[in-house]
């Protein structure tokens, strides 16, 4: 039975699987907006239990939310992330990696450990030196100087900072990364499969067993990923009812993520599997090439399914995860003998637009097939150079525009 809670605190709803779903409101938001906190029990006593121990999580958080002297730039960080999870600013994995940026580029150094009012640029530059002479890559070292940024940037909104250290010094930081990126004349732009590689790998994916069977149970998973550019995301959340047969046409609506378990109860896992939009929150409707449509009726005829069974599952009928599929290709590309360099499920994407913008298409229309902005793929996405054999070496270079013949051979 629905209705107001006692002394029309909240109000409480019963839901068609018999529990109870009571919320409350508690006040404000760092942004003005009324927040209003939810919990779900067996009745209304349970609710009220779980209500009183979040309202009193809620409360605490709220004290510890103004900065004092004594708080570090750790502690600006993770409140900042803390707010923008309360607000529903990030997604499930973006709060992963962020907290994971804060922990492991942030949190154990000596600018971690700093009280907030005590930085000043010297000090931010200072960190970015130690992050470089660690070697880490420089993407890393861009979001860490991202989330620092933000996190002053958010201080100074709420009015409890004056200054932001970043600012003074972030361009500078930023082309001092760039210059860090600076490829030498036979490094790859963007690393993808050669045409030689790309056949070798399709090939690998289809082999069975004198049974039958694949020898790779994700092989046909993985040559889908290369015939359609999808994320791994989101192949491993399709469905048959999302595959139009007699039109050739792939709805892709949803991505699946894996994101740590922050309400882990006694025997639940420490990462749950979570399903949201697609990376760019919207959804495509592509037409199949013919390799992505015979890949999709090979698994089909492997596993028969009802129009709500994923496409992406074991033979047991377990979803399949983002890290079984990075184990198969993995091993796929070590029996093929691939170079060190070629390696994740990315690489296949990558692949699949380069095919397509050497074969005449667009970067608009790339974009748009893939999910994707054209910045994004034409910088991430678009190799220009060519593994090409010259002589007994296999070099990376740049091909006369439009020209098939040039005097070497492709690999």
């Amino acid at each position: 039975m629905d209705g107001r809670a006692a002394k029309g605190q909240g109000s409480f709803r019963e839901n068609p699987d018999g529990t109870i779903t009571y919320r409350k409101g508690v006040g404000l938001k760092d942004d003005g907006r009324r927040k209003t906190l939810t919990v779900t029990g067996a009745n209304r006593a349970v609710c009220m239990r779980l209500m009183k121990e979040k309202e009193s999580a809620w409360i605490a958080k709220k004290n510890r939310a103004s900065f004092s002297g004594k708080d570090t730039v750790e502690d600006l960080c993770t409140r900042h992330l803390e707010s923008q999870i309360d607000n529903g600013e990030l997604k499930p994995k973006s709060v992963d990696r962020r907290e994971g940026t804060i922990k492991n580029q942030i949190a154990g150094y000596p600018l971690g450990h700093m009280q907030i009012q005590t930085v000043v640029s010297i000090d931010i530059e200072a960190h970015i030196s130690n992050l470089i002479k660690e070697g880490l890559s420089v993407s890393s070292i861009t979001k860490a100087l991202d989330v620092i940024n933000a996190a002053y940037e958010w201080g100074m909104s709420r009015g409890e900072l004056k200054d932001n250290p970043v600012l003074p010094v972030k361009k500078g930081i930023k082309r001092r990364l760039s210059k860090l990126e600076t490829k030498e004349a036979e490094d790859a732009d963007v690393i993808v499969l050669s045409i030689e590689e790309e056949q070798r790998f399709e090939d690998e994916c289809r082999k069975r067993f004198s049974n039958g069977r694949h020898k790779y149970p994700g092989g046909p998973f993985g040559s889908l990923l290369l015939h359609t550019g999808m994320r791994i995301g989101e192949l491993i959340s399709l469905r048959w009812s999302d595959y139009d047969r007699e039109s050739s046409l792939l709805s892709i609506s949803k991505s699946t993520s894996v994101i740590r378990n922050r309400n882990k109860r006694d025997g639940e896992n420490n990462y749950i599997s979570v399903q949201g939009t697609t990376k760019n929150q919207k959804a495509r409707l592509i037409q199949l090439t013919e390799q992505a449509r015979a890949d999709l009726e090979s698994i089909r005829q492997r596993m028969p399914g009802r129009p709500n069974d994923l496409i992406c599952r074991t033979r047991n009928g377990n979803p399949y995860t983002a890290t079984m599929m990075e184990h198969c290709m993995s091993t796929i590309y070590k029996h093929l003998d691939f170079d060190g360099q070629v390696s994740g499920l990315h690489v296949l994407r990558r692949t699949f637009a380069t095919r397509m913008y050497e074969n005449g298409a667009g970067v608009k229309e790339i974009a748009a097939y893939i999910g994707d902005l054209e910045s994004t793929t034409m910088q991430y996405y678009i190799a220009a150079r060519r593994k090409i054999t010259v002589g007994t070496t296999t070099k990376q270079v740049v091909p006369v525009p439009g020209a098939k013949g040039n005097g070497v051979k492709s690999v």
